[in-house]
C-alpha cells in the first residue's frame, strides 16, 4: 500500500519520537547518586563509639549503670560551700510551706570579674513561731582559686526568711548587681552599696509586699 509523501513523513516522525522516548523496560539503568542530608548548621565532629558497661549496655541509653565513668566530682567541701544547709520544714511535710523553696543567684557582687554565690534558704514552722533559730541565706565570695568564703553577715544579707525564690539584677542601672528575694512574708530588695555590702530597700522601693510571693525576674 502506497502511503505517499505525507504518510512517509508521519511514520518517520513517529519513529523519531519512539526512539527518543525508548521502549519501556529496556531503558538503561543508572545508579542513583545518594544525596547528603541537608546541613542543620551544627558541627559535632566525628562519631565516637558508645562507652558500654560490664553488661554491654551503652551508658548513653539512660538508667543507672553500676560501673559508668565518673563525669562530675562533688567538691562542695573543697570549695568551702559545705556550711550551707538547706532547710524546708520537717521531714513529714505537714504543711505546704514546708515544701517550697529555694533559690540560687550567681552574681559578681563586687565586680572583680569572678562569680559569687548567693544561696537562699527555706525555714521551719517552729522557726516561724519563734521556737527555734531561723535558717538563713548565705553569700559566698569567690576567692579566685576554686574556693569561696562565707560573707553573709559582712555583706548585710543575713536577714532570716522563708525564701521562695531569688533573682539578681541591676534595678537602678548603676552597674552593680542587686538581689531580690521573694518570701513567705515580706520580700527583700538588697541594694548593692559598691563596697561589698548591701542594704535592704524593699520598703523604700515599695516591693516588700507581704503574704506569699512567688518567682520574680530581674534582668
Amino acid at each position: 500500500m502506497a502511503l505517499g509523501f505525507a504518510g512517509t513523513q508521519i511514520l518517520l516522525l513517529l519513529a523519531i519520537l519512539l526512539s527518543a522516548i525508548g521502549v519501556p523496560g529496556q531503558q538503561a539503568s543508572h545508579p542513583k547518586t545518594k544525596q547528603a542530608p541537608p546541613s542543620m548548621g551544627v558541627a559535632t565532629g566525628a562519631a565516637h563509639a558508645a562507652i558500654k558497661d560490664s553488661h554491654s549496655r551503652p551508658i548513653t541509653a539512660g538508667g543507672f549503670v553500676d560501673d559508668a565513668p565518673v563525669v562530675f566530682s562533688d567538691i562542695t567541701k573543697q570549695a568551702g560551700l559545705e556550711k550551707f544547709l538547706h532547710r524546708s520544714g520537717s521531714p513529714d511535710k505537714k504543711t505546704i510551706l514546708e515544701t517550697v523553696g529555694s533559690g540560687v543567684a550567681l552574681l559578681d557582687y563586687d565586680n572583680d570579674g569572678w562569680l559569687d554565690i548567693y544561696l537562699l534558704n527555706g525555714s521551719t514552722i517552729a522557726a516561724l513561731k519563734g521556737k527555734e533559730t531561723a535558717p538563713r541565706a548565705m553569700l559566698f565570695h569567690n576567692n579566685h582559686d576554686g574556693t569561696f568564703s562565707e560573707v553573709t553577715e559582712k555583706a548585710g544579707v543575713a536577714k532570716p526568711t522563708l525564701g521562695i525564690w531569688c533573682g539578681r539584677g541591676d534595678y537602678d542601672n548603676d552597674g552593680w548587681p542587686d538581689i531580690y528575694v521573694a518570701n513567705y512574708g515580706k520580700n527583700r530588695l538588697y541594694h548593692n552599696n559598691h563596697d561589698g555590702t548591701f542594704t535592704d530597700v524593699a520598703e523604700k522601693a515599695g516591693v516588700a509586699l507581704g503574704g506569699w510571693s512567688d518567682r520574680t525576674y530581674l534582668g
